[in-house]
């Protein structure tokens, strides 16, 4: 006889982390303000536990606003839902990381966050402008900081209590093992859309 799964409440212990992520997430990556609030709140409505954020995606706020009415309105203690959001690329010099964490928080209305990843390997110019491009259109990155750099910024996070666990996204495996070599306190999660090729 097969076991069968319900993967609307099935999780994953996070092994350098605190906690467990339910194996489904629902992303916000919704263009729409009003949409982002009503699809935020039907989620969570259907069962979804995870959330899926990113300061790039410009909505937050939004989805801030939709969990804790649906808090609220459902009597769901906060300990039952796992938040990610995501570091951008312009705030990866360590000075401004927890600066862009503690923003993403209150945008999020939350006191602290389930997982925090870096969106992608790639610093742009720090700034305000998520998309720096130079006369010709040309991103601007910034050659000042490391990965590495970023990373222990991001360590200091779940030193400091704020985040249960940190990771990365979007990279490829040849940048992942520097920073999993040399990190402290190892990725709890990696995210890719991209299935990472393993050679022996």
């Amino acid at each position: 006889m097969t076991e069968t799964v319900d993967f609307r409440s099935a999780t994953i212990p996070l092994t350098h982390g605190v906690g467990h992520m339910p194996v489904l997430g629902f992303g916000t990556l919704i263009p729409d303000a009003a949409t982002t609030l009503s699809a935020t709140r039907d989620a969570l409505e259907a069962g979804f536990r995870h959330f899926d954020c990113a300061e790039r995606y410009r909505n937050e706020r939004e989805v801030g606003v939709a969990l804790q009415e649906g808090l609220a309105a459902r009597g769901i203690p906060r300990e039952e839902i796992f938040v990610t959001t995501k570091l951008w690329n312009s705030n990866h010099r360590p000075e401004r990381v927890a600066q862009a964490f503690d923003a993403s928080l209150e945008r999020l209305k939350l006191n602290y966050l389930d997982l925090y990843l870096v969106h992608t390997p790639f610093a742009f110019q720090p700034g305000e402008d998520q998309d720096p491009r130079d006369r010709d259109g040309n991103v601007l990155y910034d050659n000042q900081v490391t990965l590495l750099d970023t990373w222990r910024a991001m360590e200091a996070l779940v030193d400091n209590r704020k985040c249960r666990a940190i990771g990365l996204s979007d990279i490829t495996l040849e940048d992942f093992a520097p920073i999993y070599k040399a990190a402290r306190i190892k990725p709890a999660a990696v995210q890719s859309s991209r299935i990472p090729t393993f050679r022996r």
